[in-house]
């Protein structure tokens, strides 16, 4: 606790001595090399002989996060049994310290492919999905709009075809909005370290700070997305989630595939400018832009915009 060096470091003890439970006893850290907005370490406290995963927010992350809201679906991902239990909080630092998930690990591709796991992940979201609302609604779409608007004051890279992504996500709004848009409590992130399994292949999903109310299709888009679900993976996974999905609930994901890939394009572009975190922000952006001027490209996309 008096062995800070870097500014995470520094900013990891000042609230670690806030939290009253714990003051006077030993506390001993270390930093976990992962994440791409926060800084993460694990925290053991010897007199309890327990361990704990701790999160300095990043630099910049208010651009994206709203940090009340984000711990609020921590808070609930919590209490559904979905997500990991929050043993301290300071609100003043915006600074959680989780159980840690002992046995758990980080999910990989292979895993989010697995029927089992990608079952599991289903029913999690829909028992998130059916929870009470959260304090903040952000749609797929006002998500990519606000990016637009901080990647342009940024300074941020865009890809030459911006313009017509524009128009296809317009597209594919007025086509669902005309469908009818439920809004609930979402997840709202996808990447494949988020969702953590153990050896009986028990689920996790961690790092809610993206949650907020939104189209539950987004969510499932998302994971098929990050786990390069195919179209029979993802209608074996709509019955699971939903078991009366059809034509209709398909098209929904189909079409915001492809808008998950820009909107987190978008995000990265954006990260490539203000993040002082070590990372190749841009290479990911052009990986996601490609993927989605694909997928828009197919004619599955023209299909399920009469679909929806």
């Amino acid at each position: 606790m008096t062995t800070a060096r870097s500014d995470a470091e520094h900013t990891l003890e000042s609230s670690l001595r806030k939290i009253t439970d714990w003051q006077g006893l030993t506390i001993t850290y270390s930093r976990v090399n992962a994440g791409f907005t926060n800084f993460n370490f694990l925290v053991h406290v010897a007199e309890q002989d327990r361990t704990y995963f701790a999160k300095v927010v990043g630099p910049n992350t208010e651009v994206f996060i709203n940090r009340k809201v984000a711990h609020e679906a921590a808070v609930l991902s919590s209490d559904c049994g979905v997500g990991p239990n929050i043993a301290q909080y300071v609100e003043e630092d915006n600074f959680e310290v989780y159980d840690f998930l002992t046995g758990f690990r980080n999910c990989s591709i292979t895993d989010m492919l697995d029927p089992e796991i990608s079952e599991r992940v289903m029913k999690a979201y829909a028992k998130i999905h059916s929870s009470m609302p959260l304090l903040a609604t952000k749609s797929g779409f006002e998500q990519i709009r606000e990016h637009v608007l901080q990647a342009r004051e940024a300074g941020a890279d865009f890809p030459p075809d911006f313009g017509n992504f524009i128009v296809m996500m317009e597209q594919a709004e007025a086509a669902l909005v005309s469908s009818g848009m439920v809004m609930v409590p979402c997840f709202n992130d996808c990447y494949v370290t988020n969702y953590m399994v153990n050896d009986t292949k028990e689920l996790r999903i961690v790092d809610w700070e993206y949650g907020a109310n939104n189209d539950p299709y987004w969510d499932l888009a998302s994971y098929f997305f990050e786990c390069f679900a195919d179209a029979d993976a993802r209608s074996r996974l709509l019955k699971v989630y939903r078991p009366d999905a059809g034509v209709q609930e398909f098209a929904r994901v189909t079409l915001y595939l492809p808008l998950v890939c820009f909107k987190w394009g978008l995000w990265a572009s954006l990260q490539a400018s203000i993040s002082s975190i070590e990372f190749d922000y841009l290479k990911y952006a052009d990986i996601l832009f490609l993927r989605a001027r694909y997928l828009m490209g197919q004619e599955s996309w023209a299909k399920a915009l009469s679909n929806v």
